[in-house]
């Protein structure tokens, strides 16, 4: 018997269509023949070599199924003079071997070596019902027996005595034949329909990756319609007295020269003498690439130095008073300008480290919220690159264009708690559009399982035993 979830699904085929109104699926009962009872089966045998070329002479020769594609097969590659075998437009070509089992449909008068063989249909069946059936069961079929399958490879007794479920006749408007076409139709329709899904899924997916940067810098700025709307209703649920209308920003600065203008103090790093069993961790624009997300938690770099050799690098006197001897420290950003600019990260560690002179090390204010800047820093550091022979790179006068769009203080909030809760909207957000790639990537699967379910449902076989 069919399950019922097939049956609705029939059901809702018929009433969208208009088609088979008439016909009860409950009432369709197949019966088990072999593959060589249905159809002339012509297995391939390979051509003498000479007779092979690439230049178009003859007919078009296919060895095995190096030319398939998902239903029909591809373009030649080689053509014989001296064919031994054929196949004819719309038989179905099945593999024989490495592995056994794949099926596509041959699209002219071919030659076929012995890596094929061609199934050509009786008048009572209906060819794309065999060809779906033998697609549905192609991942068994390629299998190693052992592994549950049947064939790595066939032979010409095994392919011959394959089972295949071939709907009775129920009456005269229904014989066997039209039954199959039904179900072809219907497989048809269940396909352009989970097609559609995953189209409109995929087209979601598409416009999500496009917009993630737009909509985070749309997000600093509280301009865009849409976004504000969005902010309006997060703000609400969370209580917050507060309209995306409202906000004002001030532009402030990485590098200033007004400091009421700065946010934060920045200086670079440099590069020490490295020491393998060294006790200080060293960072490059690869180490910060090889950490997950924003924090940097446990530090732990390709390559190490020490306090000693640091004070020869940028502290050969020994007065103490260099600033490149102050480490990186926990809360501070880390900003890549060379070469590949824009990688930003927050340290998060206890540990002392220091960093190579690609990188800036940004020590926000007490009234400027880290993770804030840091977002910014990734939208703003690539816009105000020059180009060189070896890539992007941003020097001081270039990094004071760099814009910081800090919200203004409101009655109820402080410019410190309005970046927090900008940073709370957008990680909110975040969130949302993950659950979105999530739930797209389901139902992409769901699909095709949906599309499997529907052929196996089929092509099992409903006796009457």
């Amino acid at each position: 018997m069919f399950s019922d979830a097939f049956i609705n699904q029939f059901n809702e085929f018929q009433k969208k269509t208009n088609q088979y109104q008439d016909l009860n699926i409950e009432d369709i009962v197949f019966e088990e023949k072999k593959l060589s009872d249905i159809s002339s089966i012509t297995m391939g045998q390979s051509p003498d070599g000479p007779s092979l070329n690439t230049e178009g002479n003859g007919l078009p020769f296919y060895q095995g199924k190096t030319e398939f594609t998902n239903v029909y097969i591809g373009e030649p590659t080689k053509w014989t003079t001296n064919s031994k075998k054929t196949a004819d437009k719309d038989d179905i070509l099945i593999s024989m071997r490495a592995p056994a089992g794949a099926v596509n449909i041959s699209t002219e008068h071919i030659s076929i070596g012995r890596g094929l063989a061609a199934i050509k249909v009786n008048p009572n069946i209906d060819m794309t019902y065999l060809f779906m059936y033998l697609k549905s069961i192609e991942a068994r079929i390629n299998l190693e027996k052992d592994s549950g399958g049947f064939y790595s490879s066939m032979t010409k007794d095994e392919l011959y005595d394959f089972d295949i479920f071939i709907p009775q006749d129920i009456d005269d408007e229904y014989n066997s034949f039209n039954v199959q076409q039904v179900f072809v139709d219907f497989l048809k329709y269940q396909k352009k329909q989970t097609e559609i899904l995953r189209k409109k899924m995929i087209s979601m997916q598409e416009k999500i990756y496009k917009t993630d940067k737009a909509i985070l810098s749309k997000i600093f700025e509280m301009k865009d319609p849409f976004i504000i709307q969005q902010f309006n209703k997060w703000a609400q649920l969370k209580s917050y007295e507060i309209d995306g209308n409202d906000i004002q920003f001030d532009i402030k600065r990485v590098i200033a020269d007004n400091p009421e203008d700065s946010i934060c103090k920045k200086r670079m790093g440099f590069t020490p003498k490295r020491d393998p069993e060294g006790d200080i961790n060293w960072f490059t624009v690869a180490d910060m690439n090889a950490v997950d997300g924003m924090y940097i938690n446990e530090p732990n770099t390709k390559e190490k130095t020490t306090m000693d050799l640091i004070k020869q690098t940028v502290d050969k006197q020994n007065t103490g008073k260099s600033e490149k001897l102050i480490p990186i420290k926990k809360g501070d950003i880390l900003v890549s300008f060379k070469l590949t600019v824009g990688v930003v990260k927050i340290y998060n560690s206890d540990k002392p480290a220091y960093c190579n002179e690609a990188i800036d090390i940004i020590s926000v204010h007490d009234n400027i919220f880290n993770q804030y800047v840091a977002y910014n820093c990734m939208l703003e550091y690539p816009k105000h690159g020059t180009q060189t022979n070896n890539g992007m790179t941003l020097n001081d006068e270039s990094k004071k264009e760099i814009q910081i769009m800090t919200p203004q203080s409101t009655k109820q909030y402080t410019s410190l708690e309005m970046q927090k809760i900008i940073i709370e909207f957008f990680a909110a957000f975040n969130l949302w559009k993950n659950q979105i790639l999530d739930l797209t990537s389901s139902i992409n699967t769901k699909c095709d399982v949906v599309d499997n379910a529907f052929l196996n449902e089929i092509f099992k076989g409903h006796t009457n035993d």
